[in-house]
């Protein structure tokens, strides 16, 4: 995946290694160890950043709708194996200069985006990065994840639905500033996310997904309720 391959050969293994994400997710122990890790993390930011001075194409814009999307569904999976976190640093930077884009479009990678930094907000080892996010910033990525879980393929995916619990801590310590329309709009979305995965029989972990969603929805009323006070 170097830099310095054509755009669509880096393109196109960029969509191998997305197409076995959840394989190398799981991945704890191979020969080699950290170096692995590092050197399979690096190629993965060079899949999506062109060489220094290299003339733009467009599969090699900032922004590329299908690219970019491989790239966060990869890195948000990683990321759900701690294993992973430390050699996953690299991306961080590339992921915030995504947020303008991401926080108010109609499209998945608002979900993935912010996945990806929630889970690397729980390590241990503070990412320095991470603190350049505004409160603002935050919440609207938080709101508009709710909304994209609701209105895309997002939640046809279980591991995507597992993390719901991850989103729900982390828009509890955000919505303090969301106004009225947008308190409303995540309580509408969180009710019909409960009704579709209570719905979901055979879905692993359904009822702890569904008790941190309901809790959301109350710690949501509850706020909504002040506006009329």
């Amino acid at each position: 995946m170097g830099s310095s391959m054509p755009p669509r050969l880096r393109h196109a293994a960029l969509r191998a290694a997305h197409s076995f994400r959840e394989v190398l997710a799981s991945i704890d122990i191979v020969n080699g160890g950290d170096v692995v890790f590092t050197m399979f993390s690096t190629a993965i930011l060079t899949a999506v950043c062109p060489q220094p001075g290299a003339i733009p194409t467009d599969l090699d814009r900032s922004f590329h709708r299908e690219r970019d999307l491989c790239y966060l569904e990869l890195i948000f999976a990683l990321a759900r194996n701690s294993v992973w976190h430390p050699h996953l640093y690299c991306h961080i930077d590339r992921a915030i200069g995504m947020i303008a884009v991401c926080r108010e479009s109609d499209w998945a990678h608002v979900f993935y985006l912010v996945g990806i930094f929630l889970r690397m907000t729980f390590e241990e080892v503070y990412v320095t990065s991470l603190s350049s996010i505004t409160e603002q910033q935050w919440w609207d990525m938080m709101r508009r994840a709710w909304f994209m879980v609701r209105y895309s393929d997002v939640i046809g995916s279980a591991h995507n639905v597992e993390f719901l619990p991850v989103l729900v801590e982390g828009t509890k310590k955000y919505m303090h500033i969301a106004l009225k329309f947008e308190l409303e709009r995540l309580i509408s979305d969180v009710d019909d996310l409960i009704r579709w995965v209570e719905s979901r029989d055979l879905l692993e972990h359904r009822e702890r997904v569904v008790d941190a969603m309901k809790e959301l929805r109350v710690v949501a009323k509850d706020m909504l309720a002040k506006f009329s006070r």
